[in-house]
């Protein structure tokens, strides 16, 4: 059987196809629309129309189409939704080459929201006041609390726990209570204040609270019955 001798013309014909395809197949690649690009996308859109900064957001795409597009400089602008909710969300993008929309795509990405929170370092009993050892910072995630958690250790210092509560759990206002500084029965000062004038009398706490709370108290002088305001340890205003 003979040979065929490959003529010099298609060695060289050869020789350049087999540099020009890895060539070509990395120019490809660098078209397709990656996660990636989508995650950074998203990721501006959430900061633009969200109250939160860089560190606080991640997001993670769950799959993004099979498009490929012509080369040029890809450019991705989230059209839906404006106002942004953490969770799993979908997105419209409008899919750009240097200027030109080519298309308009559908993705699905989870926005997740993280901040440096308050959380227990220890269990705390119910209605035990809380102390600056019985806490401390943490980042964790906050996309699924139903209100604000506490950022500052200085917000529950001195408060006392509403329920019993678990090592590590973010505390938030609900979990927080101020303490009871009134007990039924204990003497307090009656403030009784107008415009033009201010009285203090004597009086009893028929009811315990915490500052703020509205209870009954007695004046001692008169033995009339009032509800007033707790201003703190030892002082209640009444109307």
């Amino acid at each position: 059987m003979q040979r065929r001798r490959i003529r010099p013309g298609w060695r060289v014909a050869l020789c350049c196809l087999g540099v020009l395809l890895p060539l070509s197949a990395r120019a490809e690649s660098g078209r397709v629309l990656t996660a990636e690009r989508v995650e950074a996308a998203v990721h501006r859109h959430v900061l633009q129309q969200g109250p939160w900064q860089a560190g606080e957001v991640e997001v993670r795409v769950r799959a993004v189409p099979p498009l490929r597009l012509p080369g040029g400089e890809i450019e991705l602008q989230v059209v839906r939704p404006r106002q942004v909710i953490p969770g799993l969300r979908s997105f419209l993008l409008a899919v750009g080459v240097t200027g030109r929309e080519i298309t308009k795509v559908w993705v699905q990405a989870e926005i997740r929201i993280f901040a440096q929170v308050v959380v227990t370092s220890r269990p705390l009993a119910h209605h035990e006041v809380i102390t600056a050892d019985a806490v401390r910072l943490e980042r964790r995630e906050i996309s699924t609390l139903a209100t604000r958690a506490f950022t500052k250790i200085e917000e529950v210092v001195d408060r006392q726990a509403a329920r019993a509560l678990a090592v590590n759990e973010i505390l938030t206002p609900a979990l927080v209570q101020q303490p009871r500084v009134l007990r039924r029965g204990s003497a307090v000062t009656l403030l009784y204040e107008s415009s033009a004038l201010r009285v203090e009398t004597s009086g009893q706490a028929l009811e315990g609270g915490k500052i703020g709370d509205r209870i009954r108290v007695k004046n001692s002088s008169s033995g009339k019955v009032l509800e007033g305001q707790i201003l703190d340890a030892r002082t209640v205003r009444v109307h």
